[in-house]
């Protein structure tokens, strides 16, 4: 769960998001991924608009089964509603004993402005890697490529706050603190922001076109009706690779090296990618997760939507001591 681990913006927040897009069909319940094509080493899947969760577990579990008969293998997944946070599926594939690469774009309503543009042109096109370590918790990175998660700006909104400068400009491409402009026609920074922007662009791009055009489900675009994702992993079985457990173990000394650097807050170790959810998860099993009152307010709102009475939508959804 995405607000276990410290990102809200894919957690219950999507809640509401979901229970519209099934009213307007665009979220087929109890619906399976479809094979369009398979071989070997690939396997080309359909969500046919099921939820993305159950299609991302399908695909990542794909690629890890092929991978290890094969020693890599890709699998796509085109046509599935929304995905939820790509650190989860690197921990899948990293439980399944698999390094893994995965990519997912969205497929209309761009958020995000190339750089040096105005208008939306990009999704936020996550991209995450992940590497088994020996004897201890996989290396787990996920990132977008835009500045900031769509979710972020969202979650602020819904909270009445500003965000921070960097993240978002107006319709006018002008910098912007409110998260109001992102939604009245401003767009997203690609990773890097004004300055730096070039790279998370040229990010960006290749991502599209690995979950997008590789998949078959489009890439970014405008036109396009329904609001899916498109998703791709790459699954390596590095046992295959060695013949035994070299890569793990050389993961496991890198792992060492890298946090035997001394931190320059003695309060601050250094961590490795997926240590900060981990610890986000571990203090949220002993005090429960922080929502505040814009998600709790979100999360009634789709409850009602649901059919859920008044009564039961005050009595189950009340604020916490970590609202």
């Amino acid at each position: 769960m995405s607000d276990m681990v410290g990102h809200a913006s894919h957690g219950v927040l999507r809640v509401k998001q979901y229970v519209e897009q099934i009213g307007k069909g665009q979220i087929v319940c109890r619906t399976q991924p479809g094979i369009l094509n398979e071989g070997p080493g690939f396997i080309a899947l359909d969500g046919a608009l099921g939820f993305g969760q159950v299609g991302a577990a399908e695909a990542t579990l794909r690629a890890c089964e092929k991978a290890k008969a094969q020693g890599i293998a890709i699998a796509t997944l085109r046509n599935s509603a929304h995905v939820g946070r790509l650190g989860d599926w690197v921990e899948l594939a990293a439980a399944e004993g698999c390094i893994s690469m995965h990519f997912v774009n969205t497929l209309a309503a761009p958020t995000v402005a190339p750089w040096g543009g105005r208008e939306r042109r990009l999704s936020t096109n996550p991209l995450a890697w992940g590497m088994p370590v020996a004897g201890a918790e996989p290396i787990v990175v996920d990132l977008t490529t835009s500045v900031v998660a769509e979710g972020k700006v969202r979650l602020a909104r819904d909270s009445g706050k500003s965000v921070p400068a960097g993240w978002i400009v107006d319709r006018e491409g002008k910098s912007s603190t409110d998260p109001h402009s992102l939604y009245d026609g401003g767009a997203l920074l690609p990773l890097g922001g004004l300055e730096a922007g070039h790279k998370g662009y040229a990010l960006s791009l290749m991502v599209d076109l690995m979950a997008g055009a590789l998949s078959g489900g489009g890439a970014s675009a405008g036109d396009r009706k329904i609001n899916c994702n498109n998703f791709t992993v790459i699954a390596i079985d590095a046992a295959q690779l060695t013949g035994n457990d070299a890569v793990v173990a050389e993961a496991a000394a890198f792992a060492a090296w890298i946090k035997s650097a001394t931190p320059i807050d003695d309060t601050r170790p250094v961590m490795l990618p997926g240590e900060v959810e981990r610890a986000h998860r571990a203090r949220a099993l002993r005090e429960g997760i922080a929502m505040d009152a814009g998600v709790l307010a979100s999360l009634r709102e789709a409850a009602s939507m649901a059919g859920l009475s008044s009564a039961i939508v005050a009595s189950t959804l009340q604020p916490g001591p970590h609202s």
